[in-house]
């Protein structure tokens, strides 16, 4: 399914002022002013009056209608980073951030109240078919009958929940807050009065009731450090008598003064938090056990110790390291951004948001389509091995937004493709699931077709980079890599204008740096020879150092500017032998043997420079044949209108 991007379209039933044209094609003042005012805002560093930028945009867009007329916008590896690029730019405008606002208003008021009730739950296989739904939802209503009758709650949740939890906790799920539970239970809970029974509801799990014990402020958050000794189901008596005189003995040299750390890392049996001296992250509301945050939110001061306390799990040993409030919004707002956008939260966005698209674009379904497609899938879609056959021909109209028309033979080939082994137990059901994320494909897609129409600067954005991607391949074919592969053209370039790549006044002089045990004298006695070059290092080295010292003497041959060394300076350009220099422990001296007159560097000594003037060049040369090939025509007088 892919439905054909839809082009930006001007201002129905207005004429705007055409500042340019390029060849066939024009360009508006409106078009004009927009790029020109976001390159020289008040804070561009070198800002440009409109006619001063107007050479720059004309240039910009002669290489972008050339790469265009050279098809460099076909190819596949520019529609895939355009296409890439577009689908980031989407992001944001494909969501509804209203919602998730009201969201994330709805979470902080939720995270006041902390709530404590009791469920029973009938869990629903995945893609359940209509049957299992009707059975369920008539067995969990005849349940809470019971419970309405006077049935105790926890006995009849020990005897239907399918919740696995419901053996140790008799369906009490204690106290949890915001976040804690899908977002689907969780607005059941907190839209419930405190006494209250619910009415069945469904979540992705299957269908609950709830009862509603009580609503209190909200405990905030807390951090503790946790000793832990395990006394899982089925240990025997004796073990169950060791694990306590455990614990008892841990406690019992904390209250000596025993570091906590330290007991943790030793004997603490959870793993995780002992490494780190027993300390737990911070958490809240519903995050632990009950009687174990209990326990926790019980300590009054900092830093005190609880005995030993018993939990269905083992023997635990609590400090407490901090604690805090719930927070304001704005300290909350990172949280609550990011748990917003996720789960069944986001789920549920996203349905809010394709509904709100569904009534924007008039949309529209037509169900009997479908039943060709329900009579023709058998349990080989089941095993991801159904084929569509002649139904993707199948031109009957299945949906309808704005003018987008898609048909029953177009589902029937997203079924043969996007189906997986093991998603149900039913292929109608199945059919269904896919159904309702192939409407939700549906309109996402069209929505993100008309970003351009119906966003401006979604448009202007996508343009631009369209325009960047272009001028950056077609620069770099025509101007830069050239300049750099095009070794025969840049060596004319360098030939030509050598005169323009000048050294100034150079001076060629030696360098000679001498040990401490060299006859220094004896080595400048030579500097005539140095110069003519019958000496060099290592003939240097071998006539001037001892024996066990070589190499004990430098020679650096230096071909220099005014300022560039300052032994060399200090000669004034006289050739011949210069001063001794004393270092630290080594002598030098210099010999001047004359200065060069200006002359044309060679292209290796000024490389960079000639590649980046040859680019410049080659840049202008093919402007000048852009021109002729697109003929440019200026109305200036409209630029009086652009305020800079």
């Amino acid at each position: 399914m892919v439905l054909v991007l839809i082009a930006a379209v001007g201002l129905l039933g207005q004429e705007l002022p055409v500042l340019l044209t390029i060849a066939d094609e024009q360009v508006t003042l409106e078009e004009f002013e927009r790029i020109y005012k976001k390159n020289n805002n008040e804070a561009s560093l070198n800002r440009q009056t409109p006619e001063e930028y107007l050479e720059l945009f004309i240039n910009f867009k002669l290489k972008v209608k050339e790469a265009e007329a050279l098809g460099m916008d076909t190819t596949a590896k520019f529609i895939n980073e355009l296409e890439g690029y577009r689908a980031q730019l989407a992001k944001p405008y494909l969501a509804d951030n209203e919602t998730k606002e009201e969201m994330m208003q709805e979470a902080y008021e939720r995270a006041q109240l902390d709530i404590n009730a009791s469920h029973i739950l009938l869990k629903l296989p995945a893609n359940p078919t209509p049957e299992d739904t009707v059975a369920a939802y008539e067995k969990i209503t005849k349940i809470r009958g019971r419970i309405v009758n006077g049935e105790d709650f926890e006995t009849v949740a020990r005897a239907t929940s399918d919740d696995a939890s419901v053996k140790r906790n008799g369906g009490n799920l204690g106290y949890f807050t915001v976040f804690s539970m899908i977002y689907s239970f969780e607005n059941v809970a907190y839209n419930s009065p405190v006494n209250t029974l619910s009415m069945p509801f469904r979540t992705d799990y299957g269908y609950h009731i709830l009862n509603i014990h009580d609503k209190r402020p909200a405990r905030g958050q807390i951090k503790v450090a946790h000793i832990f000794v395990r006394t899982p189901e089925g240990m025997g008596e004796p073990q169950k008598k060791e694990a306590y005189e455990k614990a008892q003995m841990i406690y019992d040299s904390l209250q000596l003064g025993t570091d906590f750390g330290q007991m943790a890392q030793r004997y603490s049996e959870d793993p995780g938090s002992a490494r780190n001296n027993g300390e737990i992250p911070w958490f809240g509301t519903g995050r632990m056990i009950p009687e174990f945050e209990d326990a926790c939110f019980a300590i009054k001061e900092k830093d005190a110790i609880t005995k030993p306390f018993k939990s269905f799990y083992g023997w635990h040993i609590i400090k407490l390291l901090d604690e805090k409030g719930i927070g304001t919004y704005e300290e909350m707002l990172p949280d609550l951004q990011e748990k917003a956008s996720r789960g069944d939260r986001g789920k549920y966005r996203t349905g809010r948001y394709i509904s709100k698209l569904q009534t924007e674009y008039g949309f529209s379904e037509y169900p009997e389509a479908l039943e060709g497609i329900y009579a023709a899938v058998d349990s080989s879609l089941l095993l991801a091995m159904w084929d569509g056959g002649d139904l993707k021909e199948d031109n009957t109209p299945l949906m309808k937004i704005g003018k987008h028309t898609v048909t029953a033979g177009e589902f029937t080939a997203y079924i043969e493709a996007t189906q997986n082994r093991g998603k149900s137990r039913n292929p109608q059901a199945y059919v269904d699931a896919m159904y309702k994320q192939y409407t939700q494909d549906v309109v996402m897609e069209y929505e993100e077709s008309r970003l351009s129409e119906k966003y401006p600067e979604f448009r202007y954005i996508y343009e631009e980079y369209h325009d960047g991607i272009l001028l950056f391949d077609i620069m770099d074919q025509n101007v830069w890599s050239k300049a750099v592969s095009d070794t025969l053209g840049l060596a004319r370039f360098h030939q030509e204008y050598r005169m323009d790549y000048m050294w100034q006044d150079r001076t060629d002089a030696f360098v000679v740096n001498c040990g401490e045990e060299v006859n220094i004298e004896g080595v400048r006695k030579a500097y005539k020879k140095i110069m003519k070059g019958k000496l060099d290092e290592i003939a240097l080295n071998e006539k001037f150092c001892p024996s066990d010292t070589i190499p004990c003497i430098t020679l650096t041959h230096l071909l220099v500017a005014e300022g560039e060394n300052e032994m060399v300076d200090a000669m004034k350009g006289q050739s011949g032998l210069g001063p001794v220099v004393k270092n630290d422990d080594s002598s030098s001296f210099v010999i001047l043997k004359e200065v060069r007159s200006p002359e044309p560097k060679k292209l290796d000594e000024a490389r960079g420079r000639i590649t980046s003037d040859y680019q410049n060049y080659l840049e202008e040369e093919w402007l000048k044949a852009l021109k002729q090939k697109y003929p440019v025509e200026v109305d200036k007088r409209l630029l009086s209108r652009i305020k800079a």
